[in-house]
């Protein structure tokens, strides 16, 4: 966490890219844009169609050349075994992502088998509340995430969430569904960035928010 607050300070940013595309010309070309405006970049690796074993290397050298981390969105939920098989297994995520996500349903037991099992893992956020109209996440559901990350704090350096839900400045707040103007598309709420700010989000998650724009470069300074 200390390397990403670091991140935010020098760059003056508290912005987090969702790179949600399935070709690597899009992929690449989009970070090679926004790579020096971003504290980090989100991946959705398992939409990529034409993925291959260099998209990892290809990442891993973009991180370092614009400084941000990567977080891959893979919101993980299973038995320990198998969360560590997924990590490793084709797309090797363990590679290229410094951060991912899991959901709180299985956090404890999978975490507990990490431990356990001294599992070299990127670090984690987990998912405490979500975006998605319809979500059947409560407040109690989101008090027990929190009690999860306590206990594994050596993992978990945060949540991905709505509102800054506990005063907990060891953890970070990262907020996604964050566009310009407040409104619903799909099954996904919007909201401003000025309005996740003001609910104690550290970081703001935005993707088609800036894909969309005409002229993204020139607004970007609005979701910083």
């Amino acid at each position: 966490m200390d390397k990403i607050k670091g991140i935010i300070n020098e760059k003056n940013s508290r912005l987090c890219f969702s790179a949600d595309f399935t070709r690597q010309s899009e992929l690449f070309g989009w970070i090679n844009l926004i790579g020096p405006h971003i504290c980090i970049l989100k991946t959705h690796i398992d939409i990529l169609e034409d993925y291959d074993p260099s998209v990892n290397k290809k990442l891993n050298k973009l991180k370092q050349k614009y400084n941000f981390v990567i977080f891959e969105d893979r919101k993980f939920s299973d038995i320990g075994k198998t969360f560590d098989r997924q990590l490793n297994g084709f797309y090797k995520i363990s590679e290229f992502a410094d951060i991912i996500t899991i959901h709180g349903i299985c956090a404890e037991g999978m975490l507990n088998y990490i431990e356990a099992n001294k599992c070299i893992i990127p670090k984690i956020l987990i998912v405490s509340q979500m975006s998605s109209s319809g979500n059947i996440i409560d407040t109690n559901y989101t008090v027990n995430c929190y009690n999860i990350a306590k206990k594994y704090s050596k993992h978990v350096i945060g949540f991905i969430s709505q509102t800054k839900f506990v005063n907990d400045d060891d953890f970070l707040f990262l907020t996604p569904g964050v566009r310009l103007i407040e409104t619903k598309k799909d099954d996904q709420i919007y909201n401003t960035p000025d309005t996740a700010f003001k609910k104690g989000s550290d970081i703001i998650i935005v993707g088609s928010g800036i894909y969309s724009l005409k002229y993204p470069l020139e607004l970007i300074n609005k979701f910083k």
